[in-house]
């Protein structure tokens, strides 16, 4: 998805675009998706470690249980 949104932009960037308003704007596009793949990679990042960390919770609250 992440090469298919790029691949999307830089044919914008690439067109015979005279809109000087046009290709500022899909400039400002480009760097707005980029800074939400970035946002989305650390909130994934995130959530594995914290899913590392509920799991490693879960463990030691079962060794803890006396129940046979």
């Amino acid at each position: 998805m992440k090469f298919i949104a790029s691949l999307f932009v830089a044919s914008m960037l690439f067109c015979a675009c005279s809109d000087d308003a046009a290709m500022s704007e899909i400039k400002r596009l480009a760097q707005e998706n980029a800074k939400l793949f970035n946002t989305v990679d650390s909130l994934k990042k995130n959530l594995d470690s914290l899913t590392a960390y509920g799991d490693s919770v879960k463990k030691s609250l079962e060794k803890l249980d006396m129940h046979p």
